[in-house]
């Protein structure tokens, strides 16, 4: 695993060095491309139940992972975000037109990467980049609103998940598997299960803290799934609306510490592991050899997330 991760860090960085740094230095402003490579490992452990090729694997994550440190950039820009992965976000450092510019110069390089797998897996890219920005654009336009379970699984489907559909149809494309079925619900339920547990992370993180440390993602208007199944309850649909009114961040420490109490992040915790274990046997349709099994594992894991 760590290996396959490094292969995808050094085939980004081989892109990376195409560009002139007289246009902009990524090799040094984004020194770390992967983060937590969840991309990459989720494609190393389908790529082996599928039984593709290690390179072409290694060019499908790294594909993905440019696509995702765009969004990334883009995404700093909208947030103001200060630092990522614990350096100066580049819209900080350089400003928000060059962080804009620089995101669309690393997607270009993404479409680059998977046209050198083939012209149809160039195109389906750009096909979930559209995707991924209509999940972004209906999120923005939601922002400061209540939104439904409805809405926010729409949000995640295309900002989260399109990208981990990719990965499943780019790999499928290269194997004997045709089961698109199978692979699209795993798609579509991985990214909705990762999705939940970094709603409950940016909950649970800094328990303690209070102000504009806390709770960033209702911070900036985001209502997540811990949030949309707690407001049945007044006392937070009132905190909530009293919050959006009046952006007064000391409620933020309220709602959050209620949620916690009460178990909201624990019951969507919950309802995570269900969404993951729906896939056990779309997973062995797949495969039902070891590959597969450790597939399904892993894709399980993200359950127990902390961090």
């Amino acid at each position: 695993m760590c290996n396959f991760v490094l292969s995808v860090r050094d085939d980004i960085i081989s892109s990376f060095k195409k560009i002139e740094p007289k246009y902009f230095d990524l090799l040094n402003n984004l020194s770390e491309p992967i983060g937590k490579g969840v991309r990459s490992r989720f494609t190393f452990k389908l790529s082996r139940a599928l039984k593709i090729d290690y390179n072409r694997a290694v060019k499908i994550a790294s594909s993905a992972e440019l696509v995702h440190i765009a969004s990334l950039l883009h995404d700093d820009c909208i947030d103001e975000a200060i630092t990522r992965r614990g350096i100066e976000s580049v819209n900080f450092k350089f400003g928000v037109n060059k962080a804009i510019l620089v995101g669309d110069l690393v997607a270009s390089l993404s479409f680059e990467k998977a046209r050198s797998l083939s012209p149809d897996m160039a195109l389906a890219l750009v096909d979930c980049v559209k995707d991924m920005t209509k999940g972004a654009l209906l999120e923005e336009n939601l922002k400061y609103k209540i939104i439904s379970e409805k809405d926010y699984f729409e949000i995640v489907n295309y900002k989260t998940s399109a990208l981990f559909k990719w990965i499943s149809f780019a790999l499928a494309s290269f194997s004997k598997s045709n089961n698109f079925i199978s692979l699209e619900k795993i798609s579509n339920n991985f990214g909705l299960g990762f999705q939940i547990i970094d709603d409950i992370i940016d909950i649970e993180e800094n328990e303690n803290v209070a102000g504009k440390d806390t709770f960033k993602d209702l911070l900036e208007g985001k209502v997540t799934y811990p949030v949309i199944i707690s407001l049945k309850d007044d006392y937070v649909k009132e905190k909530i609306n009293g919050f959006f009114s009046d952006r007064d961040v000391s409620k933020l420490y309220e709602i959050k510490k209620y949620l916690i109490d009460n178990g909201y992040t624990l019951k969507a915790r919950e309802r995570t592991k269900n969404i993951i274990l729906e896939l056990r046997d779309d997973v062995l349709k797949i495969s039902k050899e070891e590959a597969g099994i450790d597939f399904f594992n892993y894709i399980y894991s993200i359950t127990e997330r902390k961090k």
